[in-house]
């Protein structure tokens, strides 16, 4: 193949529509199953409720975080195993900066957050992108950290 021949492989931008997809199907579907378990338990409410909640909905977190290497491997984002693996940490670098006050009591954004962390991941991941776009990327991830501890120090 010469150097004017299109590339066949998937561009990053279809690389991050798909790793967005997995994110969502892999939340809606534990999500899904810890509404059930919940609703099963017979939690109506109190605080002896309080604390079985928040178990179930962190273990189907992670095994939502566990499931998207299937996932990506399905919807053939390569490498899945490290976006999988680099899902997490930029999700938390978006959460620890974007958490400052809006972000706590709204369920949709954390949402929206963890899919928007897999499709950074799946670019950041992606070889044919430009190593100065990703410190760039890296870059605006760490701002965002350090500007959302900054402004949680004065609350």
């Amino acid at each position: 193949m010469t150097s004017i021949e299109p590339t066949t492989g998937v561009s990053p931008a279809a690389r991050a529509a798909r790793a967005a997809g997995c994110a969502f199907v892999s939340l809606a579907v534990w999500m899904g199953l810890a509404y059930t378990v919940i609703q099963v338990q017979g939690c109506v409410g109190g605080m002896e409720c309080l604390g079985d909640a928040l178990g179930i909905i962190f273990l189907c977190l992670l095994g939502a975080a566990l499931s998207m290497w299937g996932l990506l491997r399905l919807a053939r984002v390569r490498p899945a195993w490290q976006v999988a693996l680099a899902g997490p940490g930029v999700f938390l670098l978006l959460v620890f900066g974007l958490v400052g006050g809006f972000f706590l009591g709204t369920p949709q954004l954390w949402v929206i957050a963890i899919m928007a962390a897999y499709a950074v991941a799946a670019v950041l991941v992606d070889g044919r992108v430009s190593a100065r776009a990703r410190w760039i990327t890296l870059g605006v991830l760490v701002a965002l950290l350090v500007a959302g501890v900054a402004g949680l120090g004065r609350l």
